[in-house]
């Protein structure tokens, strides 16, 4: 095999070590140090001393506040570090070492990285508060050897930390300017019972925020976050703040979704027509394993054929919050939503038969 050739393959292999999730990682990293263990070729220490003994499967790691600074901690296995002692008789587990070294030195930049350009969200554990950052200015303005674009896009679509209890997804920590202003948007509307023009929603922005954007752009920031223009009746949501942020429903949305018992929310990006009003809302459901179910919904062929249709036709969008009281709360949301539009959601109408 060619040196340019063994090369390439080097790199296809470190991209499948960068996807990996955590509890397969640390099954790799740990069948490298027992299958390595009679021959010595390396020398270990760390990449820093914040170690934790255990952590769930699902986190990379965990944030703590220490006084007024942020610190991230992990497995042991993550904050491993290697030094070259000697070529082992096996070329292989050189290659090993060095992609375990490379991922751990890269993750725990970026992470660390992280807690400095995203301080102020540490601190107030407010999403708005986020400095919209792109993965390729993130790299220029913390650069590090070997770490490039495709490889920080790897790393972070698939490392989830954990802050005050919340699990997050290391790619929302790099929000474009158009999310954080449709989330400002979103808490400002909200705090106003939805009753705002969108030139009023232009003039405030401007005016608290120092956000200058067109009426047009505010209509578009709007219907991402899912909030009609003011005249159109609102849905009644007792629950809306304990809802995620919408997610699209393709197969992506397995990353992100827990193993755990919620309600969930499947919309579309516009109005349909009820009975007494409109709606973008057309299931609400309930499982004790989100993630399981919602899976079943990107299947060739599924059980609810609205959801199915419409899946086929055009874009959808999920939202979910857990609960353990997720048959009351379901029912709860349909009463609701019935109230208002005068039916059950569209989706919903069928289990009702």
């Amino acid at each position: 095999m060619s040196p340019i050739h063994r090369k390439t393959i080097g790199r296809l292999i470190f991209a499948n070590v960068l996807e990996m999730n955590i509890g397969k990682y640390i099954e790799y990293v740990d069948r490298f140090l027992v299958m390595t263990s009679r021959e010595p070729f390396y020398e270990v220490s760390q990449v820093d001393n914040n170690i934790l003994p255990e952590i769930m499967n699902e986190f990379t790691g965990v944030v703590v506040a220490e006084g007024d600074d942020f610190h991230f901690y992990s497995q042991r296995n993550i904050k491993l570090n290697f030094q070259l002692l000697h070529e082992p008789i096996e070329v292989k587990w050189k290659h090993y070492m060095n992609w375990v070294r490379t991922k751990n030195l890269f993750l725990n930049h970026v992470i660390n990285k992280i807690l400095m350009l995203q301080r102020m969200f540490w601190k107030t554990n407010d999403l708005q508060t986020l400095v919209p950052m792109s993965l390729n200015n993130f790299i220029k303005i913390y650069s590090f050897p070997h770490l490039d674009i495709s490889r920080l896009s790897r790393l972070v679509n698939n490392t989830f930390i954990s802050f005050n209890g919340k699990r997050y997804l290391l790619r929302s920590f790099f929000p474009s300017s158009k999310k954080v202003h449709s989330l400002i948007l979103e808490n400002v509307v909200r705090q106003k019972n939805l009753r705002m023009k969108d030139r009023e929603i232009q003039a405030l922005l401007k005016c608290d925020y120092g956000i200058t954007v067109s009426v047009r752009t505010i209509c578009n920031y709007r219907n991402s976050v899912h909030i009609r223009p003011y005249n159109v009746a609102q849905i009644n949501n007792p629950y809306h703040r304990l809802f995620s942020d919408y997610i699209p429903l393709n197969q992506k949305i397995k990353r992100v979704l827990p193993e755990k018992i919620g309600v969930y929310e499947i919309s579309l990006g516009h109005d349909l027509k009820y009975q007494k009003s409109s709606s973008r809302i057309i299931y609400y459901g309930r499982s004790s394993n989100l993630r399981k179910r919602i899976r079943s919904y990107l299947h060739s062929s599924i059980k609810n054929p609205v959801i199915e249709y419409y899946r086929d036709k055009e874009k959808l969008f999920l939202r979910y919050f857990l609960t353990s009281r997720q048959a009351q709360v379901e029912q709860e949301l349909l009463h609701s939503f019935t109230d208002i539009s005068g039916s059950l959601p569209i989706a919903n109408r069928l289990q009702t038969r």
